[in-house]
Parts: C-alpha cells; sequence; structure tokens
C-alpha cells in the first residue's frame, strides 16, 4: 500500500520517485525495497510527508473497506491494526476494541446529539424501540463528551460499530458547515485528504471510509475556536 501511495503522490506532483529520495537524503535503493514490501521507517515516513506537504497517514490510505477488522483488546494483535502503527507498538497497547454499545448508551449519545438511534446504529429499526430507556439501569462515569471521545478512540471490530463512528464524524461535519467552515477550510487543518473529502461525500458508504478520530476531534475544536459540545451537538 505504502509503494504505491508513493507513485500516486509522485505522478500527482509531476516528480520523479528517484529525485525525491536525493532531495531527502534517502538511497534510492529504498525503491526496491518499498515495491517488494519492506516496512518504511517512521523517520522516512516524516520526511516524506513533510516533502509533499502531507499527513503521515496519506501513505496508507486505500479505498478498500475499514471494517470487519475483527481487532481485539490484546496487544498482541498490533499486526491487524494500522499499518503505520508498526513504527509505534506502544500506542497500540492500550487501544480498546470498539464493537457495540448498549441501546441505553445509544439512546444518551443520540439524544445529545440530536440524531436518531438509527442513524448511528442503522441495525435498529426505529419501529423496534418502544419508548425511552431507563437511563438509571446505566450509570456512566463519562459526560456525553467523553463518551463520544471513547467512540472515536477505539478501534472498530466489526461494521456497525465503524458505521457509529463515521455517522459521529459526519455530524461534526454537518456542526462546522453551520459555522460556513467547509471542506477547504478542514483541509487547512493538514488532516488526511481523502478521510475528510469521504466524510463530506454523504453519498459514501460508511464502510468504507475512515472517521474522524480523537486527535482529528482536537485538531478541529482548536483550529476553529470551537467547543467540543458545538462540534457534537451544533449547540454551545
Amino acid at each position: 500500500m505504502f509503494y504505491e501511495q508513493f507513485l500516486k503522490i509522485c505522478d500527482e506532483r509531476g516528480v520523479k520517485p528517484t529525485p525525491v529520495l536525493k532531495q531527502i537524503g534517502l538511497s534510492t535503493g529504498n525503491l526496491k525495497k518499498w515495491e517488494s514490501g519492506s516496512t518504511v521507517s517512521a523517520d522516512t515516513l516524516e520526511k516524506l510527508a513533510v516533502y509533499f506537504g502531507v499527513p503521515v497517514d496519506y501513505f496508507f490510505q486505500s479505498d478498500d473497506s475499514y471494517s470487519d477488522m475483527g481487532i481485539s483488546d490484546n496487544a498482541n494483535a498490533v499486526s491487524k491494526v494500522y499499518y503505520i502503527m508498526k513504527s509505534h507498538p506502544e500506542i497500540i497497547c492500550s487501544i480498546l476494541n470498539g464493537s457495540t454499545l448498549s441501546t441505553t448508551e445509544l439512546y444518551r449519545i443520540a439524544n445529545y446529539m440530536g440524531c436518531k438511534v438509527a442513524y448511528l446504529n442503522p441495525d435498529i429499526s426505529e419501529s423496534t424501540l418502544s419508548g425511552e430507556p431507563d437511563t438509571a439501569q446505566t450509570e456512566s462515569y463519562l459526560t456525553e463528551n467523553e463518551q463520544i471521545l471513547d467512540i472515536l478512540g477505539r478501534a472498530a471490530a466489526n461494521k456497525t460499530y465503524r458505521c457509529m463512528q463515521v455517522q459521529i464524524s459526519r455530524i461534526v461535519v454537518s456542526n462546522l458547515e453551520k459555522l460556513g467552515i467547509g471542506l477547504k477550510d478542514i483541509l487547512e487543518l493538514n488532516l488526511a485528504e481523502k478521510k475528510i473529502c469521504d466524510l463530506f461525500d454523504r453519498s459514501k458508504e460508511p464502510a468504507k471510509i475512515a472517521p474522524f478520530n480523537c486527535s482529528d476531534i482536537f485538531r478541529i475544536a482548536n483550529g476553529f475556536r470551537t467547543s467540543l459540545t458545538y462540534l457534537f451537538t451544533g449547540r454551545e
């Protein structure tokens, strides 16, 4: 994946791979290694990202589905996690599995964000939900904002959870649009271009795109001086 993305951006920018490597002080022999699937070091990724002016994760984007990764809480699942994390295994050791939320938790988040439960979880039909759940049955020690960040910070283990993360991200996009903040404005924060473009394209299936993560949310909040409450609800 990295090698194809590297060739792609070279072609888009009208440059040849060999001169690029020379300009950033790398051996041109790396091309053959990358073509054969050799791991790229974090230092090399950082140099390439700076040279092309893109986020590091640009080099690991694809049109493949992000769902059904089968990630567990076990730190030994490192090999199944995003390829770039090989350079930083200490980060993923504490990543939690994202698989499901209870109906009560879904109601809480949906009510807070101003959407239907079925919007967050398409596997649930609104017609099957009768009344409001007893929120006292499930006490949460997290605020709504904290719970949403927790949802976005987990590794989606199935299609349903990935869909929920994407739909939450799309609500954030909609709330930003209310402030007149559009695609070009968000891209200026140097977030992953493909991710942002996909989130603005409502015709794309959630399972085929990536959601915002916690770092994205904080960068957006800081970049546009907006609160987490506004990003998630459209209200101050």
